[in-house]
């Protein structure tokens, strides 16, 4: 049994669709929980397994899951996203320690997911948002991430796609400055930033710090003294404006 202090609690939420059943079997297939990863259409995921949920293909009822990773132990609620199961999530929400909170990368922010943030910022939780679905056809990250902004939070970007479609082939690091594109069997490899993509990257990397800098007073006062924070400066930064709910890190 890992120690009390390495045990956190997430509950997955999004409107249906969005691919939190999906997102939550790829966690426990990457941490070596599951060894063969499930797909929604063929109703063989680890979370959706009542025939209801099967025929239907999305939840309607929360499910557990739990992993180990980096020595760490997770639990993770993965929430249904129609608006008939809605009760769940409020009752759901007073027993995890924060919210991934999934955006579909085609229609970005729905009427729904504005009265699930609403709880989610009722109950006084972190959260982070994943915008999930880059491989569709009709992706658009910059659409759906300008849409967070009818949540009324301060999004900070820490990953940008590498083209959407059938042409997704990975992700910048913004605060790291580098690019990992996605190889055969979930493998990643470091590579250059793309050059077409070098001046948006820096432009979210200086909007990033700056809203970092601005989570308390002592950082954003170095920040314009020194015009620049530590790695350690924007973690601990990045930290305290999450957990405060002044922050919402976008992956």
């Amino acid at each position: 049994m890992a120690a009390i202090d390495t045990q956190r609690t997430i509950a997955i939420v999004g409107t249906g669709g969005c691919g939190k059943t999906s997102l939550a079997e790829m966690l426990l297939y990457d941490s070596g929980a599951i060894t063969r990863l499930g797909a929604i259409e063929a109703g063989t995921t680890t979370l959706d397994f009542e025939p209801e949920e099967i025929r239907r293909r999305g939840s309607i009822q929360p499910a557990c899951a739990t992993w180990v990773w980096q020595g760490a132990r997770y639990y993770c609620i993965d929430l249904p996203g129609d608006g008939n199961f809605e009760g769940d999530l409020d009752v759901v929400l007073q027993g995890v320690d924060g919210v991934v909170m999934v955006i579909d990368a085609v229609d970005g922010v729905r009427p729904l997911t504005k009265r699930f943030w609403h709880s989610v910022k009722s109950a006084g939780l972190p959260a982070i948002v994943v915008i999930n679905k880059m491989d569709r056809n009709r992706a658009d990250f910059q659409k759906a991430y300008d849409s967070l902004s009818q949540l009324g939070i301060k999004s900070v970007a820490m990953q940008m796609p590498i083209g959407h479609g059938e042409q997704y082939t990975g992700y910048v690091d913004i605060l790291g400055h580098k690019a990992w594109m996605y190889g055969d069997n979930h493998t990643l490899s470091e590579s250059e930033i793309p050059a077409n993509l070098v001046d948006d990257v820096a432009l979210l990397h200086d909007v990033t710090i700056e809203n970092i800098a601005e989570s308390t007073e002592e950082l954003m006062e170095k920040y314009l003294d020194e015009g620049s924070l530590s790695a350690e400066d924007i973690v601990g930064g990045l930290r305290t404006g999450v957990l405060h709910g002044d922050l919402t890190p976008v992956f």
